[in-house]
């Protein structure tokens, strides 16, 4: 991956923790399931989906705190400020990228909503994006 340039960089609020994209920006999706609902503290999660060697910690990679649940589903977290970090999937080959902690404003597009019937009352979803009852691929059930 010497002398690509990143197309993006990121990291978390007390700086500790840099990372950078090399790859075309993903649509970002909202997952409304509890899981992502207690990792973000919020309503939903957004991520951007990037293909783990496209990936690459910058800096404060020592930083980093992980949970990972039976499944081998997880969170990352600087250990500094809490932010949410990239996460890899379980197989490793991608990176779940909170879209948050991407410097500026990339311009992201919507790729819409999963896990919707797992969303609370409280949620309105404001967006004419595309809804899935669960996982958009695969029909799974939500957490």
């Amino acid at each position: 991956m010497a002398g690509d340039e990143f197309v993006a960089t990121g990291g978390c609020l007390c700086g500790a923790v840099r990372f950078g994209l090399r790859e075309k920006l993903s649509p970002v999706g909202f997952c409304h399931c509890s899981q992502c609902r207690r990792v973000s503290g919020t309503g939903s999660n957004a991520v951007l989906n990037v293909p783990g060697k496209r990936f690459q910690w910058l800096a404060g990679e020592d930083s980093l705190r992980r949970y990972e649940t039976a499944s081998g589903w997880g969170t990352a977290f600087c250990a500094i400020c809490g932010c949410p970090m990239p996460q890899p999937t379980p197989d490793g080959a991608r990176m779940f990228v909170p879209a948050g902690a991407l410097d500026g404003d990339p311009a992201l597009r919507l790729a819409g909503h999963i896990f919707v019937g797992s969303k609370p009352a409280w949620v309105t979803i404001c967006d004419d994006g595309p809804q899935f009852e669960a996982h958009a691929e695969t029909g799974a059930a939500g957490g």
